[in-house]
Formats: C-alpha cells, sequence, structure tokens
C-alpha cells in the first residue's frame, strides 16, 4: 500500500506533467541566446558582404578610369583617389589603403613600376616589382598595365564576440583589379 507521502509525490508530479502552460515561455527563454547570435552573425555576415563588394568596386572603378587617358597629373590622381574612397561610405575609411600602379611589362616578362601613386599609404619607387603577380596569360612584352591594390580591415561590432569562436578579429580584404591602357600603350604621370 502506498503510503501519503508517495501518492502525494506520484500526484504531484502527473500535475507537473500535465500542466503545459509556462513550457512555450521557457523554451523561449533557451531559445533567445541562440536567436540572438544568430541574428547578430547574420548582420555581421551583411556588413562583410557589403564591404566585399564596396572593395572589387573601388579597386576596378580606380584602375578603369586610370586607364582612359594616356596622361595624369599628381593633382589628377589625387582627386581620383580621394573620390573613389567614398564608395566605402559610411564605413570608416582610416583604415582604407589604394595603391594605383603603372607596370611596364618587358621582354623578359618582367614587371617593374613605371610610377604609381597612393592613398593611405606609400607609393611604390619606380623599378620596383609590381605589387600583384601579374598572371603570365596577361604579360604581352613591352606593354603597360594599371595595376590596383585595395586593403582594408573591418572591425564591425560583432567582431569581438566572434572572436572568441572563430580567432579572428574581423574581415580583412585584400583586392586587385589589372587593365590596361586603353588610349594607346603607355601612361604618363607628371
Amino acid at each position: 500500500m502506498k503510503s501519503f507521502q508517495d501518492h502525494f509525490v506520484s500526484r504531484l508530479l502527473r500535475r507537473f506533467r500535465e500542466d503545459r502552460a509556462g513550457a512555450s515561455a521557457i523554451e523561449f527563454v533557451l531559445l533567445l541566446p541562440f536567436l540572438f547570435l544568430l541574428l547578430a552573425g547574420t548582420v555581421d555576415l551583411g556588413q562583410g558582404l557589403t564591404v566585399q563588394r564596396k572593395m572589387n568596386q573601388i579597386a576596378s572603378t580606380t584602375a578603369e578610369i586610370v586607364s582612359m587617358q594616356s596622361s595624369w597629373t599628381h593633382s589628377d590622381i589625387s582627386t581620383i583617389l580621394s573620390g573613389v574612397s567614398s564608395i566605402l561610405e559610411p564605413y570608416d575609411l582610416t583604415g582604407l589603403t589604394i595603391l594605383i600602379c603603372v607596370v611596364n611589362i618587358d621582354t623578359n616578362n618582367k614587371a617593374t613600376v613605371v610610377w604609381s601613386a597612393a592613398y593611405h599609404t606609400t607609393a611604390l619607387p619606380a623599378g620596383q616589382a609590381s605589387p600583384i603577380d601579374i598572371p603570365k596569360d596577361l604579360r604581352e612584352d613591352d606593354t603597360q598595365m594599371i595595376v590596383t591594390r585595395v586593403q582594408y580591415k573591418l572591425e564591425t561590432v560583432f567582431s569581438a564576440l566572434f572572436e572568441r569562436f572563430t580567432g579572428i578579429h574581423g574581415y580583412e580584404y585584400d583586392r586587385h583589379f589589372l587593365t590596361r591602357p586603353r588610349n594607346g600603350n603607355t601612361i604618363s604621370y607628371s
């Protein structure tokens, strides 16, 4: 025969099992941190992809503009670099670097800098090797190529939080674009 205590405990457990009034609230509270983390990751990834697209635009736009004329001045190139940097807005521009080089491909297929200009970094001196390895199928003897290299590090609100899980603090971008002069075979810079 069951004692009063056993009967009371079994009745209490049965009542607890049948009462589902607060189950949804408890499940929601348990899932809330995961849902918040999922939302934060989606927002963070969205910002990362947006900046990646903007970096590609900066690299291609810079090279395409420079390729359109056969002669540029320091002032013109400075204005172009300042203008294309605004593509990255509303993101912080302090970590953005843009390097534009005109490189010459000699008869030995060696690519060396003819002239260079830079935004938030140092321009390369003439005669230095190309900052980007130009693929062999694009190299032609005695031709020039415009090489643009754009670098940026994006640190988002959640990047510090995700660093604990991923080991990476922010997103680092290093994009480049190659093209040839559109008007003539060379581009001068004075």
